[in-house]
């Protein structure tokens, strides 16, 4: 077992590695993009992590414990933070931020540490069996209470962020638990049970739970969840086109929107995919069959492990499973970033510790190629993490700056970011679009107009570091028509076009630029290419293409 799992470990960093080099952006696969940052240098220093640890649980079975301790301990603090998010209350991040809707339909998707609630409930589910499986560890009976209540913690987080694909996988763990686990029906267990499901059900029917009614008013409405039906057939025809090593790791955001189809734009014709929101299709795509085989083996490694734990009356046999059903489930929605990868793959590394019997264990000695090795890993995975974490703080000063008018102080602190970020992805479009901001509401003149180059500057860099491609050439049609120069704007929604066929933004505001320059055949063809790229869904475009229909053209 543990063999098979060095080696499944090792394809899969052989696989991205591979990707990497023929990737269509390989500078963008090896360091990473902006909304995930897991390229192969990230993926790699995972992966070394996950493979240690999976060493050191497996040298001693208290270490397990050790693991699932620090584990439960996070999860407490980070589902309470979620929940505090849900009732208002969030010292790090303003609560609009996570809100939607309007009135008695307003939402709440609180995010938790991870970013957005989709990710910290995958997160949560994970520790939520592996709460259970502490409680079966620890001997104290405060430690059991304890780990209990981080289920109970877990859970309620999981409920109150409104993620349907991690409570559709709580609910398929909870089911493998208790079937594997064959518990006794005990009168407590009951009665406890009964008494937290009225708990919940009087809360959702309670004021503060409004926007728990209103998230199921909007799941209802939206029972096939989002774009995913339609993003799924569309991830799999642009796989189609590289098969056996996929577009690249990180390249997804970038070379979708070239195969997106017109009934998916139609349907959501202003949404930005980052991902295929599918576990499998992720690596399909980005690595192909060479990176999707190792996981799809690493998953098959991890059920037949699970059911060894059960026929062995292991006591974490149930919990794991149930963790490993749930987490494949809910992964089913969404992809891995790396929290939630590096949870998954400890939830494959205490399976297969738990697996190998300690005693029958080989002794090992370290190779002498080990320890020069490990520090040049060591020391190039540092000075990349180093370098993010800088060009991350200083884009935070740079933020800053700009929020209090100071384009030029933005602009030198700026130049600290460019010298700092790794290449690959950039902040070029988000800083161009926050100086071209700044340069409409700087009260002196010398700021707006250093604002304003400053904008065209990182809105040009934009066009070849930005993941993003299309939005970054609209973003430079918009500078450049505030400078009034109509062949810029044309050449920029042309290329915005090229990158986002079907994205209908760039060819309604191409119509009504070529609608000015007295071209209005062109225009027409362009308006009612963004009517039909619209479906209805803007009046504006609409508007638009009626205008034009009525205008005879000047001979």
């Amino acid at each position: 077992v543990g063999r098979w799992w060095v080696a499944l470990l090792a394809a899969q960093w052989l696989s991205s590695a591979i990707a990497t080099g023929f990737s269509t952006h390989p500078v963008l696969s090896l360091n990473g993009g902006n909304w995930r940052r897991f390229g192969l240098l990230s993926e790699t220093g995972l992966l070394l992590f996950v493979l240690l640890a999976g060493a050191w649980l497996t040298g001693e079975r208290r270490n397990i414990r050790t693991l699932l301790r620090t584990a439960t301990a996070a999860g407490a603090l980070a589902a309470l933070y979620g929940i505090a998010q849900y009732f208002g209350w969030d010292p790090l991040m303003p609560v609009k931020a996570y809100q939607a809707g309007e009135g008695p339909f307003t939402i709440v998707r609180p995010p938790g540490t991870l970013g957005h609630a989709d990710y910290f409930g995958a997160w949560l589910v994970i520790i939520a069996f592996f709460s259970l499986a502490l409680e079966r560890l620890e001997q104290r009976r405060w430690l059991k209470v304890a780990a209990l209540i981080t289920t109970a913690l877990a859970v309620f987080a999981i409920v109150l962020s409104g993620t349907r694909s991690a409570m559709l996988g709580l609910l398929i763990g909870a089911i493998v638990f208790i079937i594997a686990g064959r518990p006794r029906i005990r009168a407590r267990a009951v009665g406890f049970s009964l008494a937290s499901l009225a708990a919940l059900s009087l809360f959702f029917f309670s004021a503060p739970g409004s926007k728990l009614r209103a998230r199921l008013h909007w799941s209802l409405e939206d029972l096939r969840g989002g774009a995913r039906l339609l993003l799924w057939r569309d991830s799999l025809r642009m796989a189609a086109h590289r098969p056996i090593q996929g577009f690249g790791p990180e390249t997804f955001v970038t070379e979708f929107p070239r195969f997106e189809s017109v009934e998916l734009a139609r349907a959501y014709p202003d949404f930005y995919h980052e991902s295929p929101h599918n576990i499998f299709l992720d690596p399909l795509t980005s690595r192909g069959l060479i990176g999707l085989l190792p996981l799809v083996a690493l998953c098959g490694l991890g059920v037949w492990t699970a059911f060894h734990l059960l026929r062995r009356g292991d006591p974490l046999g149930a919990p794991l499973a149930g963790a490993l059903a749930a987490s494949l489930v809910c992964q089913q929605f969404g992809v891995l970033i790396v929290p939630t990868a590096l949870y998954f793959y400890l939830l494959f590394a205490i399976l297969v510790a738990a697996a190998i019997p300690t005693q029958n264990l080989p002794d090992s000695s370290s190779a002498r190629w080990y320890p020069p090795f490990a520090f040049a890993v060591a020391v190039l995975l540092a000075v990349f993490a180093v370098r993010l974490l800088v060009a991350d703080a200083v884009l935070a000063i740079v933020d800053r700056r700009i929020d209090a008018g100071d384009a030029i102080g933005a602009a030198r602190t700026y130049r600290t970011v460019l010298a700092w970020q790794p290449a690959g992805a950039g902040s070029d479009l988000r800083y161009s679009r926050a100086m071209q901001q700044l340069a409409v509401r700087a009260p002196l003149f010398a700021s707006s107009l250093m604002a304003r180059q400053e904008a065209i500057q990182a809105g040009i860099a934009a066009t070849r570091t930005s993941e993003d491609r299309e939005n970054a050439w609209y973003n430079l049609a918009t500078l450049f028509a505030a400078n009034n120069d109509p062949a810029s704007v044309e050449h920029s929604l042309r290329n915005a076009i090229a990158w986002a066929p079907n994205w209908f933004k760039p060819h309604w505001t191409l119509a009504q630029l070529l609608e000015l320059e007295n071209r209005h055949n062109q225009a027409l063809a362009e308006a009612a290419e963004a009517l039909q790229l619209d479906a209805g869904h803007d009046p504006e475009v609409t508007e638009t293409w009626k205008q034009l229909k009525t205008i005879q053209p000047t001979p």
